[in-house]
């Protein structure tokens, strides 16, 4: 998992969390550095978590640019302020989640396997529609 924030305190926090309940996670405070990483490797991360509102490029400018680098990436935004998923185009929407600030560690977890579950369904329905 591919983990960014810019608010370093609260990114190590999520970072502990999510490696302690069973995620591989890499974590960046700076936006443009884990694009850099993401584009290097993008098989390497099934699931971004990003804040929407960083320095340098914002959280959706971030969902545009995984999703043309990688059809199947999930990503789970973050932010204090109100967003909605409607603002993008529709087969990047199916793959992005979104938890509002502030939250408790848990509902971390629980928006993450929502989002892993929610995608799943949907690329078993895709795939027995061929």
């Amino acid at each position: 998992m591919l983990l960014v924030d810019d608010e370093a305190p609260l990114l190590r926090l999520l970072e502990n969390f999510l490696t302690r309940n069973g995620y591989d996670t890499e974590a960046y405070n700076n936006p443009v550095e884990a694009l850099a990483r993401f584009e290097a490797d993008p098989a390497a991360f099934t699931l971004v978590v990003a804040d929407v509102t960083m320095p340098a490029l914002s959280g959706v400018e971030m969902v545009r640019r995984l999703s043309d680098l990688s059809a199947d990436v999930r990503i789970l935004l973050l932010s204090g302020f109100p967003f909605s998923t409607d603002r993008l185009p529709e087969p990047i929407r199916r793959r992005v989640g979104f938890l509002q600030k502030p939250f408790v560690p848990n509902m971390l977890l629980e928006a993450v396997q929502e989002l892993e579950r929610r995608t799943s369904l949907y690329q078993r329905t895709s795939d027995s529609a061929c």
